[in-house]
């Protein structure tokens, strides 16, 4: 159609009539039904239409009509990419099964028959899932393990009691379990209208800086403190001058997100510092590792380099301080097997990469922090190493005497590799250990105890040599070098409690594993009645105190008649201690969870009960 004016018939006939009487001066003027006059049309507005047509057909107007059209094709097509992203996420989020959903493909008839469920798998409690769920393993090395072994027992012996199911015996490690699902972040994430790390001032950056160099940045010095310190001060100078000029608006909403490998650093290590002194929740500290999340994902499909590992080696810390050790394992062996990419474990590429003396240093501080985690976790976990002791160089530099505690963590995750050798056997896990074999490893790890430095020592008696008393820092690293030799050797000797043949055979060893564990529950109810060490790193101490406590209830359950009466004290110790945490701490109510259906049991075994623990008491609360 022509839309040209010129060849229009109908405008062509409105441009030769003549204006109507009402436009010629003295007509009489139309009224209104309330009686007024209504404005007089001038003639500019009866050209209107013909002006707008005109425009229509200029090439200014095309080119204005593609743009918009443009942009509304590509908007349509951000929606429509948004509500497929969004669509696909509520299927993966609704249905528990991993394969597509068997409707949409042809009807076919089944090739094989349905199998019964068979005892090594448990469905998904929730009604109508598909997906299938895989009891989780855990090895001799885990307590866990060891409270299910004198559980059997307990069992073939008829005493059993309904707190004391299977499942609850997972549920301290499983996340998979109804228990945990339900305790499962209680204290919800808050929603910012800006990025988290906004709501935190200056002073309290800086102070929880502080609070992660002490409780863990001491123990794994990966990470320059004071410098991450000094460009904290200066990130939050800039930040509160910025909010005092106006700069930025706090009240309104925006993203204003502060991101970058730095600054990313510096989340993870105020999240994890939130979640210590949280008893293992902070909303603060999940919304600020929310931020980080996705870029510690990246570093997995990046090439790496020492950023990247320090970043994926304190979200593993975050995860362990929530309680969470299988996804801290899981963190920490991929952070090994990228470490080794580096070339971390090779003393020639360090030299060839690391020219710079300091840079060095610090490259070596970090391998070897990844490696004594590993160690620790995989222990934890009762799962296998991501590092071997023979993929790493033998000239391959230790840290230097800055770093005491790590250099004497190195010794000892040296031996606890014979130890696991030794308990996982060839055979697999739960294969028994020759006396020989546990004295020999026994030995060792006193021999490193003693070869401690004087200022990491720590004695449990008031027999101690007449020095400065110990900064409070200095205390925890001693008292958890000593726990760590009571760990090991707990689990040394811990395979002759598993039945009560071993016992009777090897009672020798059988009294020192009991010894040791009932050290370690009065050091550290000592520990928490006079610090607060204890309370605030209750994930790192309920470890011991669980593996001593897992230690004294096989004995006693297998035996009661030799050990009920001289380890009452330590096994009610260790309750208590579980217990009191349990009403402030969200790890200490998932150990609490685990092992309250112990304190019903003592009495059947000969372990005359104490008062009631209905109401924990905790000396600092």
């Amino acid at each position: 159609m022509d839309n040209n004016p010129n060849h229009d018939p109908d405008l062509q006939q409105t441009a030769a009539q003549p204006p109507p009487d009402d436009d010629k001066p003295g007509a009489s003027k139309r009224k209104r039904k309330d009686g007024s006059e209504a404005p007089t049309r001038t003639k500019r507005n009866r050209y209107i239409s013909i002006a707008c047509n005109g425009f229509r057909d200029s090439n200014e107007f095309q080119a204005m009509n593609n743009t918009i059209q443009s942009l509304q094709d590509q908007i349509q097509r951000l929606y429509a990419e948004l509500n497929a992203s969004q669509n696909v996420q509520q299927q993966q989020d609704s249905s528990a099964s991993p394969y597509p959903d068997p409707s949409s493909y042809p009807h076919q008839p089944p090739m094989v028959e349905p199998q019964p469920q068979t005892p090594y798998h448990a469905t998904s409690p929730a009604a109508g899932s598909s997906r299938v769920r895989h009891r989780r393993f855990q090895g001799p090395t885990s307590s866990a393990f060891n409270i299910d072994v004198a559980k059997s027992s307990l069992q073939t012996m008829g005493l059993t009691d309904p707190n004391l199911t299977e499942g609850q015996v997972h549920d301290y490690d499983n996340s998979t379990s109804p228990h945990r699902r339900q305790m499962t972040n209680p204290v919800a994430t808050p929603q910012y209208a800006k990025d988290p790390i906004w709501s935190i001032g200056k002073d309290e950056a800086i102070r929880l800086c502080r609070v992660y160099d002490e409780e863990i940045g001491v123990m794994y010095p990966m990470l320059d403190m004071d410098q991450i310190v000094e460009k904290t001060d200066k990130l939050f100078t800039f930040t509160e001058a910025a909010t005092k000029s106006g700069l930025i608006d706090h009240s309104m909403p925006s993203a204003d997100s502060m991101c970058g490998p730095e600054i990313d650093t510096l989340k993870m290590i105020l999240a994890t510092a939130l979640t210590l002194e949280g008893g293992g929740q902070s909303g603060l500290g999940s919304a600020l590792f929310d931020t980080v999340k996705r870029a510690c994902e990246s570093k997995l499909g990046e090439t790496p380099d020492i950023g990247g590992l320090r970043l994926l080696v304190l979200m593993a810390q975050y995860r362990f301080q929530q309680g969470d050790d299988f996804q801290a394992y899981r963190a920490i062996g991929l952070v090994a097997r990228l470490s080794y990419e580096v070339g971390l474990h090779r003393n020639n590429i360090l030299h060839r990469d690391f020219a710079d003396q300091d840079d060095r240093s610090w490259a070596v501080k970090l391998f070897w922090s990844i490696f004594v985690l590993d160690r620790r976790w995989s222990f934890g976990t009762g799962l296998p190493f991501a590092i071997q002791d023979a993929d790493i160089d033998p000239s391959l530099p230790e840290p230097d005497d800055s770093s005491p505690y790590l250099t004497a963590m190195i010794a000892y995750s040296r031996i606890a590799s014979k130890v696991w050798r030794s308990i996982m056997g060839p055979v697999g896990a739960g294969s028994e250990v020759e006396v020989e074999t546990m004295s020999y490893l026994d030995y060792q790890i006193l021999e490193w105890q003693n070869h401690i430095p004087e200022s990491l020592r720590f004695y449990p008696t008031d027999d101690v040599p007449e020095t400065a008393a110990p900064s409070r820092a200095q205390r925890r690293l001693q008292v958890l070098l000593y726990l760590r030799a009571n760990q090991m050797r707990i689990l040394i000797y811990r395979p002759v409690l598993h039945s009560a043949t071993s016992i009777m055979e090897n009672r020798q060893q059988a009294g020192v594993v009991v010894e040791v564990a009932k050290d370690t529950v009065r050091v550290l109810t000592r520990l928490n009645q006079t610090t607060d060490i204890y309370r605030t790193q209750q994930v790192c101490f309920n470890h011991f105190l669980v593996s001593a406590l897992a230690a004294l209830f096989l004995a006693v359950s297998h035996t009661p008649l030799e050990f009920n009466q001289t380890m009452r004290d330590e096994f009610y110790m260790a309750i208590d201690l579980v217990s009191g945490f349990s009403a402030q701490s969200y790890v200490s109510m998932r150990l609490w969870e685990m092992i309250k259906g112990l304190k019903e049991v003592g009495p059947r075994l000969g372990l005359i009960s104490r008062p009631a623990l209905s109401e924990p008491i905790d000396p600092h609360s």
